[in-house]
């Protein structure tokens, strides 16, 4: 009997010093040694997908229940606290676990876009264009001058230097407008957080917009496409 009882300790305990390692979220430093654990126990073409796994799980935990642009707004602080709970929820997986939930090995690409195509979105719908009027004013012997009247606001944050827009200029039952454009205008002094602007812009006479047989029911529709800041990067970009 006290043979019998040896050899099922022995094999139990042998079961435990095999056992595949697990994430321990209950603290940072336990978590990293834990991690550094299960890639040593992975084979080597394991371990780049159980890291593309861990990142993708992690973000999908942290973002629960928010919207792309609620965690947009977060602070730092807020950010780490949901980190943390996203690395304590992954408490006890082993690397094989972690592999399945991510769905094998996700596509890093695909979780970057999902983030950032929205927020690029909502950035921009906040520069708004609150008026666009277009018109064609004439200037004696030299002819019509076409003219872009626009009221804008900038609620995005931050300054902004350059706007890229597509125009579309076009008359009720009108099947093809008279002009679908893009183009961007300069920013004289940028526009600055929460300020409104006025521009008069003058666009080529010799181009779709100083067509003379445009109807004077053509009515001007500006869509935002991105902006960029006063030392020319760009802040946001439609897709």
């Amino acid at each position: 009997m006290k043979r019998v009882l040896a050899v099922a300790i022995a094999v139990a305990m042998a079961g435990v010093a095999y056992a595949d390692p697990t994430i321990d979220g209950s603290n940072p430093r336990y978590y990293d040694r834990s991690l550094e654990e299960i890639r040593a126990s992975l084979d080597e073409s394991e371990v780049e997908r159980f890291d593309d796994a861990l990142e993708a799980l992690l973000m999908r935990r942290s973002q629960e229940g928010l919207t792309v642009i609620e965690m947009s707004e977060l602070s730092d602080d807020e950010l780490e606290d949901l980190a943390t709970e996203a690395r304590r929820s992954l408490h006890g997986l082993s690397g094989q676990e972690v592999l399945a939930l991510a769905g094998e090995q996700p596509d890093k690409t695909k979780d970057s876009n999902a983030l950032e195509e929205p927020i690029a979105q909502e950035m921009l719908s906040r520069f708004v264009v609150e008026n666009a009027e277009y018109r064609l004013s004439e200037e004696g012997s030299s002819g019509s001058a076409p003219v872009i009247e626009l009221r804008v606001t900038n609620n995005t944050g931050e300054p902004v230097a350059r706007v890229h827009f597509r125009g579309v200029l076009q008359s009720p039952g009108r099947s093809v407008p008279w002009v679908d454009e893009t183009f961007y205008y300069t920013i004289s002094g940028d526009i600055e957080p929460g300020e409104t602007l006025e521009w008069s812009l003058a666009p080529d006479r010799s181009g779709p917009w100083g067509n003379p047989s445009i109807s004077d029911d053509a009515m001007l529709s500006m869509e935002v496409l991105r902006l960029d800041d006063p030392s020319g990067n760009t802040l946001w970009e439609r897709p």
